[in-house]
């Protein structure tokens, strides 16, 4: 007996719908490289790579219609399409650890650095957790054991998530109350002035980071009521293609801080944009007096 894509799935995925997600994905990829051929020296090109994986994947479903005998481009899409938001999440802690050291390292709760090192590597964990449990559940005699694994990958990368989340919110809170969370000598006030842009700028990060949380959700919940979300192509196409479209746009304006480079590497606290080599430093009392008042 041949096995086709609608055994695996429980659905033949829909070809003009797949079509549509990779032209959608496509815009989102040109202006990620717009950004890149502006700035680049940015981590855009990072996000670049999630949205071909996303590509990548929706293109596979489109065949997976025309071939659903054709396994490998099921497991082709379930790989890319698992492995491209860790891109997107990685743009995410690049970020923050940019906006930490941005308005100083005295308002996060962990080191910047940090971030980028705990995060990522998380992620990498929960991803090879879940392609383990996902071979062992192909084992025919005990599959739910493979299933319980890729469960538990899948939790853990929830919990990361929430984890991430709150700590964002507390650097938020932090910065707009200018109140350090955090003991760093010297450092007591903005490094940097909190402007309008700057504002909205972090406010598709944090739009980012929702749409990042809510496709996790939806793979713990595909992953607990394994039978209602898997067979369900509606669900998936809301909430996985859905948050991540809306990561690949909402990081394009939340990218203002990568466009930013130190004065000088051993003061960090000075940054200037291209265009300008004026210190960010000297108009934090400005900026204070300005728009924190």
């Amino acid at each position: 007996m041949v096995v086709t894509t609608e055994d695996i799935l429980g659905y033949l995925p829909n070809a003009t719908w797949a079509k549509a997600a990779t032209g959608l994905l496509c815009v989102a990829c040109l202006l990620q490289i717009g950004t890149l051929v502006k700035s680049p020296k940015s981590v855009v090109w990072v996000a670049i790579i999630g949205t071909l994986g996303e590509i990548a994947g929706w293109i596979c479903r489109a065949f997976s219609h025309y071939r659903p005998t054709k396994t490998y481009f099921y497991i082709i899409q379930f790989l890319t399409l698992l492995v491209a938001p860790i891109f997107y999440s990685a743009v995410l802690y690049v970020l923050l650890y940019r906006w930490s050291l941005h308005y100083g390292p005295q308002f996060s709760l962990f080191r910047p650095n940090y971030y980028v090192a705990i995060f990522v590597t998380a992620d990498v964990v929960a991803f090879i957790v879940q392609i383990a449990g996902g071979a062992m559940s192909s084992d025919q005699n005990n599959p739910q054991i493979g299933q319980h694994v890729a469960l538990a990958g899948v939790i853990f990368q929830l919990v990361c998530t929430v984890l991430f989340c709150f700590l964002q919110i507390i650097f938020m809170v932090s910065v707009i109350r200018v109140r350090p969370v955090r003991f760093v000598p010297g450092s007591y006030t903005l490094y940097s002035p909190r402007t309008k842009v700057r504002d909205i700028s972090f406010l598709f990060l944090i739009l980012s980071t929702i749409a990042v949380l809510v496709r996790v959700i939806y793979r713990t919940a595909e992953f607990t009521e394994y039978d209602k979300f898997k067979s369900s192509e509606l669900w998936f196409d809301i909430l996985d293609f859905g948050p991540m479209f809306v990561a690949a746009l909402f990081l394009i304006p939340a990218l203002y801080p990568s466009m930013y480079k130190p004065i000088n590497a051993a003061d960090p606290t000075k940054f200037y944009s291209q265009g300008t080599t004026e210190s960010t430093q000297e108009l934090t009392k400005e900026g204070n007096e300005t728009y924190l008042k």
